[in-house]
């Protein structure tokens, strides 16, 4: 009896989800898309990335091929290597992540020159004018967008297949301990890059005294960072820099809401064009069984559509008006955390997601034979 053989997929990304190259949700996202497709079967996936130099290695089973950057152009989504061409060949199909930088407008040329079924996400790294306004983005066989939000940038650009997927979660490792009973909702955590559009000024300037607030994330603009440093003082407030994810579970254990307050506008009055286009630590926390608090900058309403596990702030006012109902004890309900962690499991986990890319995958690939 023959054995059904395993489509071949190739994921490429400038940068990878690692300190040695970079720790982002965009990175992240990448792992999460590879793990909840191991979790459809079917499949064998190669990780594409760029670096400083040729390196190969395992994580999680899933090879990771860094190819060294051949651009001249500075920053990561510029990044782009001719290597592509020669290494892509045999696969049955190619997700572009970061499909609208520079990096996805090289890669997107050379899987067209190879004829391989091709499918692009953007990540929020920017965007090369021929993409959009090039309408290169139509080279794609089709467009996977994280959230309602990211795809409405792009959808107007676009008229072929596309596919709208919030998540996936690892929802085996975020979660809590079977011996957590309750949690003090007057702790609050906030995990996120530390860089102005995360808004994380708007969180500490509203923080009554009765709540404390611990901030994890590495800071990516010091400026930025002394200025919260600042705020903070007099605050029960305290930042943690180096945090690893056996770290980061033991964190969200002690905290009882997980808050996102990422912005349009920075407080240096920087208007930011991507805002939030999925907030996966959002999902994180829920997933571990945590109430959330979070702005309504891009994709993050679309993350709590339930009032009991999920508020929604629109400006500062909003948000000290939910904090001191936190602090007043009057929001969230004991079972809020209970009801984050189920919303999540039916909708974002790697099973769900990964039947529904593995379904969308496989749909691309039919029509581009035919």
């Amino acid at each position: 009896m023959l054995t059904k053989q395993k489509l071949r997929i190739a994921h490429l990304n400038p940068a990878y989800f690692s300190p040695n190259s970079y720790v982002g949700g965009g990175e992240r996202y990448v792992d999460y898309i590879m793990q909840s497709l191991q979790s459809a079967g079917g499949f064998d996936q190669v990780l594409f990335s760029m670096g400083k130099d040729d390196q190969f290695f395992l994580r999680d089973g899933i090879p990771i091929r860094v190819l060294r950057n051949e651009s001249s152009h500075p920053g990561m989504t510029n990044a782009f290597s001719g290597a592509l061409w020669r290494e892509l060949a045999g696969f049955d199909l190619v997700h572009i992540h970061q499909c609208l930088t520079l990096f996805g407008a090289y890669s997107t040329a050379i899987v067209r020159s190879l004829g391989i079924p091709t499918i692009g996400t953007d990540l929020g790294g920017g965007e090369d004018r021929q993409m959009l306004r090039g309408r290169c983005i139509e080279l794609l066989d089709g467009v996977v967008s994280i959230s309602q939000y990211a795809h409405n940038l792009l959808g107007s650009y676009f008229t072929g297949p596309h596919e709208i997927l919030i998540g996936p979660v690892d929802t085996d490792r975020f979660q809590s301990g079977p011996a957590k009973t309750g949690r003090n909702t007057r702790n609050l955590i906030c995990v996120s890059r530390i860089l102005p559009h995360k808004g994380i000024d708007r969180v500490v300037a509203a923080l009554p005294d009765a709540l404390s607030l611990t901030i994890v994330g590495r800071a990516y603009h010091q400026p930025y960072y002394e200025l919260l440093c600042k705020m903070a003082e007099g605050k029960n407030v305290r930042f943690i820099l180096d945090a690893d994810d056996d770290a980061l579970l033991d964190l969200y254990d002690a905290s009882g809401v997980f808050v996102q307050a990422s912005t349009a506008r920075d407080i240096y009055g920087n208007e930011i064009a991507k805002p939030e286009l999925m907030g996966l630590t959002t999902l994180e926390a829920m997933s571990f069984g945590l109430p959330v608090l979070v702005s309504d900058a891009g994709s993050l309403p679309e993350l709590v559509p339930d009032p009991r596990f999920g508020r929604v702030f629109a400006n500062q006012e909003d948000l000290a008006s939910i904090l001191q109902a936190i602090a007043a004890g009057s929001w969230p309900g004991p079972n809020a955390g209970e009801l984050a962690r189920a919303h999540v499991l039916e909708n974002h986990g790697f099973d769900t997601i990964g039947h529904r890319l593995s379904k969308f995958y496989k749909r691309i690939i039919a029509e581009k034979k035919n």
